[in-house]
C-alpha cells in the first residue's frame, strides 16, 4: 500500500475563481480527503458544508475568510478551521492546503 502521495502536475478541479489537485489518498484512509487551492481573488460564492469540517493551511499569499458572518484576516502560516454546518467564503490571492475531515464529496456542500 502506498503511503506517499505526489502533487499531481495537473489540475484536477476548478471551480468559482478556483482551481485545485487533490491527493488520492482514499485508498489509505476514507476519513479525510487533502486538496491544494489555488486562487487569484478567492471563492466567489458562499457556501454551507453540511457534513465535514475544512482545514485550511495557508501556504503562500493572503486574504480574508467569512465564517458565518464573521470576516478574519489570514496570510502565510495561518490555520483557518471551518466546523461543518458553517457558511464561508473566502477572499484573497492564496494557495493553500486543505484537509477535510470526514471525506468531502460534492453533495455535501451547498452553494448559497
Amino acid at each position: 500500500m502506498k503511503h506517499v502521495f505526489m502533487l499531481p502536475n495537473k489540475y484536477t478541479f476548478e471551480k468559482e475563481g478556483i482551481k485545485g489537485t487533490n491527493f488520492e489518498s482514499k485508498e489509505l484512509s476514507s476519513k479525510a480527503k487533502f486538496a491544494v487551492i489555488e486562487t487569484e481573488s478567492g471563492h466567489e460564492n458562499r457556501i454551507r458544508e453540511n457534513e465535514c469540517s475544512f482545514f485550511y493551511y495557508i501556504i503562500e499569499g493572503n486574504g480574508n475568510f467569512e465564517i458565518n458572518g464573521k470576516i478574519e484576516v489570514c496570510q502565510k502560516g495561518n490555520l483557518v478551521v471551518i466546523p461543518s454546518g458553517s457558511v464561508f467564503k473566502y477572499t484573497g490571492k492564496m494557495r493553500l492546503f486543505l484537509t477535510t475531515v470526514p471525506f468531502w464529496y460534492p453533495e455535501q456542500e451547498e452553494t448559497l
